[in-house]
């Protein structure tokens, strides 16, 4: 005994020496010596629909593919699709169409190395691929032990608050977080954590055809971990369900204990998950911690790390997929999991990588409408152009594999409490044409381990600041869960679209990345127009002395340069619409009252042969009435001018046509009768506009055409003084904000005061 004790010491010893000799430096292996992860196409028959491939079917074409290649089977994952990548159909001829291929992890015979187990496979003819299992750490920079920040920087500096007017949240959207895990009790995260009912344990179970098992019923989700010898071969755990007892405190050895109950209980290996989590969903408005981006979410954590004694903890590729296929699992027996965060990963040749395992089962959960959200890494480098000479030919991953539902994040810093264009780049993100979209990622606040296991992301108030582009990824999973949060039926292709159309340009997107900074206020107004808003032709009686004109909505700034400056206006597909920065602190304090909504036109414009200047015009538009005061009276609604710099003019109302001058607007109901009682959210009505050419409610300043950004700004509405219906109560107001986020085209741009 203490003779192999003394050796394992001289091993150690002799390690370290060698590898403070500079250039004859070890390298640990990137991957777990000896073994492949396997994509094998068999002649299991397929049985029961297209999830079918039995697990003893399966077991009998890995063994067989094994044991052809001198090998033993370790493990199997759930079939994938036979949906080739154009990389895989270009090197296989033999790429055939449907069907379900076997994915298995496979041990070489020993003393054979990874590369000559793998080139083996391939000679293989019902092999279509074969990856070495790679070892991935995580992507977060070293965590600074710095003081509690006073307040958190990133939600601010992407404009969550500006959103939250409209909503912070629901329960029925759920992120999983591949990761540490999570401290699934810590106090700002234990109520916003998913726990599977035995219904959907079951069925999930039932679901995998027998390669997802274990009792997962009361539990938070699973932790995929492989003991790591001193070698680096592995040996994976069974599936370990996540609580719900109490976290321990824990010690190294727990980690490797085997006894279910123990591993069960470690909640966060590191901390680094945990700090993920509370980015994206700590509970907010609790009076406790941080608040995430999404303050009523349902974290669902997916453990794959292991600890190593050489590099503290890192994951296997086969932990990955492993985990990868319990998300699928789970969404396929009714988990409503929007969006996946992955802040992971290594550099690795693009030939070994894509048409792997690995990329089909990113595919996989692209394919079942899971928005992928992964960190960039940080090694500084252009992905095309990489300056370290170890990393010519080779590109980082999962961040590299792009399908439809895949975000690839980079990080940035905070300069002056928020983000500027030349300023808050990082020296340590990966960037280019790769990299999708920048988000905060330096100094960053959130929620950690309170118990030391291995120190990595400890801190005993449950709270520490960390840096990486593992922490600006879940701020895009964070800022995806909550648009999901206001209609869960878009798709993750329309919440991908609305993350990168409403991206900020200016900032982090030239040589950076293909879209610039994360901005949740961009995106929302991209995605979430409200109720339609249709230019009509005025139907008042002017005694032909005021034009009627019917309004313009510009598609493009080049009608109003003269007016406006690229970065006052927000394009969409229904218009251009006045940033609403400028339209809050237009209204502020408007009547003394407290502000319940702001309906945003579009940008209008009149133009008319017969407009000259001075000349009176009429502008209508037909709006739903939940663009109103619910229940309300005209007495609880102000109708104002926008002026790009911050001021504004209020329209005055017009009871009858010898009221109608300039600056004055009216309402009709859907009689065309001019509006009197109350707003009825299930009615239509028309509010029409006088402007006087040229004159003070003109933008332009010149003659023949009229410029307009119009707000209708709701007040709460004075219960007292209409007592007896409706109002702008928090029921009312839910129902007139989840009637706005209906997409229509065009569109009037809400917010909540």
């Amino acid at each position: 005994m203490k003779s192999k004790n003394f050796f394992v010491v001289f091993v150690v010893v002799l390690a370290l020496a060698v590898l403070s000799c500079g250039a004859w430096a070890v390298q640990e292996p990137e991957y777990a010596e000896g073994e492949a992860i396997v994509v094998i196409r068999g002649a299991s028959p397929l049985i029961c629909g297209v999830r079918s491939l039995t697990e003893e079917n399966m077991r009998s074409t890995a063994a067989s593919a094994a044991t052809r290649s001198g090998g033993s089977v370790i493990q199997l994952f759930s079939p994938v699709e036979e949906t080739p990548s154009a990389a895989t159909e270009a090197r296989s001829a033999r790429a055939a169409a449907g069907g379900r291929l076997t994915v298995a992890h496979l041990r070489a015979a020993e003393g054979e190395s990874t590369e000559e187990f793998i080139a083996r496979l391939k000679k293989d003819p019902d092999v279509v691929s074969a990856m070495p299992n790679y070892i991935v750490r995580c992507q977060a920079a070293k965590i600074p032990n710095d003081p509690l920040w006073p307040r958190q920087w990133g939600p601010a500096a992407i404009k969550a608050p500006e959103v939250w007017r409209h909503g912070t949240g629901t329960a029925e959207t759920v992120v999983a977080v591949i990761d540490s895990g999570v401290i699934y009790d810590h106090p700002d995260l234990k109520d916003n954590m998913f726990v599977f009912s035995k219904e959907l344990a079951d069925k999930m179970c039932a679901e995998s055809g027998g390669i997802i098992s274990g009792d997962f019923a009361g539990s938070h989700g699973a932790w995929y971990h492989s003991k790591i010898h001193a070698y680096f071969e592995s040996d994976p755990y069974q599936a370990v369900p996540i609580g719900p007892a109490p976290t321990i405190d824990g010690k190294i050895s727990d980690i490797d204990s085997g006894v279910l109950e123990t591993m069960s209980r470690i909640g966060d290996v590191t901390g680094h998950g945990t700090h993920v989590a509370g980015i994206i969903g700590a509970a907010g408005n609790n009076g406790t911690g941080v608040s995430g981006l999404n303050w009523k979410v349902r974290i669902l954590p997916v453990n794959v790390l292991s600890y190593s004694f050489m590099h503290r903890t890192q994951v296997e590729t086969s932990d990955i997929i492993r985990g990868i296929d319990f998300i699928l699992a789970a969404k396929r027996a009714g988990a409503n999991i929007r969006a996946v965060n992955m802040s992971l990963g290594m550099w690795a040749s693009p030939l070994k990588m894509e048409g792997s395992a690995y990329d089909l089962k990113i595919k996989e959960m692209s394919d079942a409408d899971i928005l992928v959200c992964i960190a960039a890494s940080n090694n500084g480098e252009d992905i095309d152009a990489p300056k370290d000479v170890s990393l010519k030919g080779m590109r980082p991953y999962p961040a590299c594999f792009k399908y439809d539902n895949t975000l690839t994040v980079g990080a940035l810093k905070e300069e002056n409490g928020g983000l500027l264009p030349d300023t808050s780049y990082t020296n340590y993100s990966t960037s280019g044409k790769w990299v999708d979209i920048f988000a905060p990622g330096t100094g960053v606040l959130s929620t950690c381990r309170t118990t030391e296991l291995l120190s990595e992301g400890f801190d005993a108030s449950g709270y520490l600041s960390a840096f990486g582009t593992s922490m600006a990824a879940p701020h895009v999973a964070g800022a995806a869960a909550l648009l999901f949060s206001f209609d869960q039926s878009k798709s993750a292709g329309e919440v991908k679209k609305m993350l990168l159309d409403g991206a900020d340009g200016k900032t982090a997107k030239e040589g950076y990345s293909a879209y610039g900074a994360l901005d949740l206020n961009g995106a929302w107004e991209k995605g979430f127009g409200g109720t339609p808003v249709t230019p009509v032709s005025p139907d008042v009686d002017t005694s032909g002395d005021i034009l009627s004109v019917l309004a313009e909505l510009p598609a493009d700034i080049s009608q109003l340069t003269e007016i406006f400056s690229e970065d006052q206006l927000v394009g969409t597909e229904e218009g251009l619409y006045l940033d609403f920065d400028i339209v809050g602190r237009a209204v502020s304090g408007l009547g003394g009252r407290e502000i319940e909504d702001i309906s945003l036109f579009p940008v209008f414009r009149l133009s008319d042969g017969a407009m000259t200047d001075g000349r009176l015009c009429a502008a209508a538009f037909e709006l739903d009435g939940t663009d109103f005061c619910e229940g309300g009276s005209r007495e609880d609604i102000a109708v104002c001018k926008i002026k790009p710099d911050g001021t504004m003019l209020e329209y005055q109302w017009a009871a009858g046509e010898n009221e109608y001058v300039n600056g004055r607007y009216t309402i009709l109901d859907e009689a065309g009768n001019i509006f009197h009682g109350r707003f009825d959210g299930a009615k239509k009505y028309t509010v029409v506009l006088f402007v006087a050419d040229n004159g003070d409610f003109d933008l332009d300043n010149r003659a023949g055409v009229i410029v307009d950004p119009t707000a209708i700004v709701a007040f709460k509405k004075d219960e007292r003084k209409n007592s007896g219906g409706g109002g702008c109560s928090a029921a009312g107001v839910g129902v007139s904000l989840l009637a706005v986020l209906i997409f229509a085209i065009p569109a009037v741009l809400r917010r909540k005061g």
